[in-house]
């Protein structure tokens, strides 16, 4: 069964028993918010059931922040008013292939679902960074996140100062590279300039511990970008990259082995095609303490973009 790792007055966080992964929930005066609710069946109804206990005559809308089929499996337990989705995700050639993954998931351990497994249909398509959504005073603003998949979103709650991240700054996990790695680091160089124009002071990730102050997420980040500039070292230079070093700070290496050496895999493909090269001073810029800075507002964008 899922477990409440967080909760204020607006914001819940529901982390299921399988990979510490998150299920939030907002509300506001407004509306009530879920986003990727997941994983086993009894933990979605748990969910649910939080939500209608809380909605009274709020809208509900569900945010998906990426396809992974383990973020997506709670979809059809919900009637939500609207749907919010980026573009590419809507688009994701992969569709059927997630939805096998989800139905292989459950015929695997035998678990039966009292609601449908389907992939999301999204009513609102996030196409740019800086489209913004209104339900009354709450005021959302999405960005475009490559590089963990190709259709990854981040969602900042304005007056929470919150950011809900999907699967980057998970504090269980190095990155896990589906996509692009250069994708996921112009997607960690873009955080500073997002929070920059939203200032939000919590992020929530996919999976693990929600980052509760500025420096926590701003450590996590550092700590990304580290992981994947050794990798590019280790692939560039012909040294071998120290797997061990992984294991004094992340706990789970018998399953995340697997993802470090598809990463590995992934980013040599990448050097053989030239779409990196490796210089040893783009680590000691990268990774200098980020200076955030109050800025302007993005302009603003209605439901109809």
């Amino acid at each position: 069964m899922n477990k409440i790792i967080y909760r204020d007055p607006n914001i819940t966080i529901f982390q299921s028993a399988l990979f510490q992964t998150n299920s939030t929930v907002v509300q506001t005066d407004d509306t009530i918010l879920v986003v990727d609710p997941g994983w086993l069946p009894e933990e979605v109804l748990a969910i649910r059931q939080y939500v209608e206990s809380i909605r009274k005559d709020r809208s509900l809308c569900l945010i998906f922040t990426h396809s992974d089929y383990d973020h997506i499996m709670g979809y059809r337990a919900f009637s939500a008013d609207k749907v919010f989705i980026s573009k590419a995700m809507s688009e994701n050639p992969a569709k059927e292939k997630i939805l096998e993954q989800a139905l292989e998931f459950d015929e695997k351990y035998y678990i039966e679902r009292p609601y449908p497994i389907e992939y999301p249909e999204g009513d609102f398509l996030v196409y740019r960074d800086g489209v913004q959504y209104r339900q009354g005073q709450t005021k959302m603003t999405f960005y475009l996140t490559p590089g963990h998949t190709e259709d990854s979103m981040m969602v900042v709650i304005w007056q929470l100062g919150l950011c809900i991240a999907g699967d980057y700054l998970c504090n269980v996990e190095f990155p896990f590279i589906y996509h692009s790695s250069v994708e996921y680091e112009k997607t960690l160089e873009k955080l500073p300039r997002i929070h920059d124009r939203n200032w939000f002071t919590r992020l929530i990730p996919g999976h693990g511990d929600p980052a509760l102050s500025i420096n926590d997420w701003l450590r996590r980040r550092t700590e990304s970008l580290a992981y994947i500039y050794a990798l590019r070292e280790s692939i560039a230079s012909g040294v071998q990259f120290d797997d061990s070093s992984l294991w004094t700070r992340y706990k789970f290496p018998r399953l995340q082995q697997k993802f470090h050496d598809d990463n590995m895999a992934l980013m040599r493909n990448e050097y053989a095609q030239g779409l990196w090269t490796w210089d040893p001073d783009i680590l000691y810029d990268a990774l200098k303490e980020t200076p955030l800075e109050k800025g302007v507002n993005e302009k603003e964008y209605d439901d109809e973009d």
